[in-house]
């Protein structure tokens, strides 16, 4: 997720804040002192709202993180790498390496995080009911625990729903998975739920705005857009690994290029290579090994009139600074490259030595047959 710093490490896990964490913490401070705490409390001094909404909003973010880690924690029991945890302005997401290798890894790793919110509500719900047996229930430490219990219990029952990608959408394609031993049909199904889910809540928003209650129905709506977006584009992730599960890079590997020494000049490369030989980008190479490539963007950054004094190993943006993949590695692991880093070409490299390129457009056009031929069956594990 771009625009994340990384705030800590544990278990061996990046915790990283996303920008948009920090609009939604001061926002939730601000409405817990001016507006929650201030309407039960109205004998509180402003010193002591703002302290419980402040203390409130940590421990409720901390009660997310800890309802992520118990989702890292047990894919990582059960083998699946965990690449980080990322608090946003929707909660937080667990980013894991691979999908669950059967229904049981996935009901296991879904199921524990909306247990641990609910075993929270109930911790602090205990504690509300002590301070509140106890004749201290109007005072700021019950009334924060008092808060944390409800937000912790209705954070469960949200990541309950059955739609994918939230939790009780994961429990649902588990179900759905271990019923008809197919990944890829239940995750449709499951995802078509969430899709349902999603409009569910920007219809309540609509309803809410209606009612001028602006705050709460736009909201809901923003909350429905995200969910039907990250439910689409989930389902998308997983066609598209699946159409090309097995293939490498070798197996689309262009090897239709020229390459240019690092001593010519500019003009002559455009000349008699990207004008001539429709190449875009162009490989610098000595022997066998890649010094760099020249693209379009290369060219830009000298000027016209300097390309007859300018080589192309000046130009060039030199090896150490391109994205490269073996001739060995998996296609969609070049895919996701291209996409993460907006580029349409790799360099592929065999044994160290520069052998062609894998495009963007070959592997598009090789996912879009596979998928009108039907070949996407590859993901019915079980």
């Amino acid at each position: 997720m771009g625009g994340s710093y990384r705030l800590l490490r544990i278990f061996g896990i990046d915790i990283l804040v996303h920008w948009s964490w920090l609009a939604i913490f001061v926002l939730l401070t601000w409405w817990l002192s001016q507006g929650f705490f201030d309407d039960q409390f109205e004998d509180w001094t402003g010193r002591e709202r703002w302290a419980a909404a402040l203390i409130a909003s940590l421990a409720f973010f901390t009660s997310i993180l800890l309802h992520e880690l118990a989702h890292s924690l047990v894919a990582k029991r059960e083998g699946l790498p965990v690449k980080s945890i990322t608090l946003f302005i929707f909660g937080g997401v667990s980013a894991l390496g691979a999908e669950p290798e059967n229904p049981g890894q996935e009901f296991r790793v879904a199921i524990v995080g909306p247990l641990v919110s609910f075993l929270l509500a109930g911790a602090f719900g205990v504690a509300a009911l002590v301070a509140h047996l106890s004749g201290v229930g109007d005072r700021p430490p019950a009334a924060v625990v008092f808060y944390l219990a409800i937000i912790n219990a209705a954070l469960g029952v949200f990541n309950m729903l059955p739609g994918y990608p939230l939790d009780g959408g994961r429990v649902l394609r588990a179900g759905l998975w271990a019923r008809g031993r197919n990944l890829l049909t239940a995750t449709r199904r499951a995802s078509l739920v969430g899709s349902f889910l999603a409009f569910g809540l920007i219809a309540l928003g609509v309803v809410f705005i209606l009612a001028e209650s602006y705050i709460q129905g736009t909201w809901f709506i923003v909350i429905g857009w995200f969910l039907r977006t990250v439910s689409e584009s989930s389902y998308q992730q997983l066609l598209h690994r699946s159409t090309l599960e097995g293939t490498k890079v070798g197996q689309l590997i262009n090897r239709s290029f020229n390459a240019a020494p690092p001593d010519m000049y500019l003009s002559i490369l455009v000349e008699e290579y990207m004008l001539a030989g429709s190449q875009r980008s162009v490989p610098i190479v000595a022997g066998d090994e890649l010094l760099g490539l020249v693209t379009m963007q290369d060219l830009k950054r000298v000027p016209k009139e300097a390309w007859a004094t300018t080589s192309v190993f000046r130009a060039m943006t030199p090896r150490e600074k391109l994205h490269q993949v073996e001739i060995q590695d998996d296609i969609s692991k070049a895919l996701e490259t291209m996409a993460k880093e907006n580029i349409n070409q790799l360099p592929v490299i065999e044994f160290g030595r520069f052998v062609g390129f894998v495009t963007r457009a070959d592997v598009l056009r090789l996912m879009q047959v596979r998928s009108e031929l039907g070949g996407v069956g590859s993901a019915s594990n079980s």
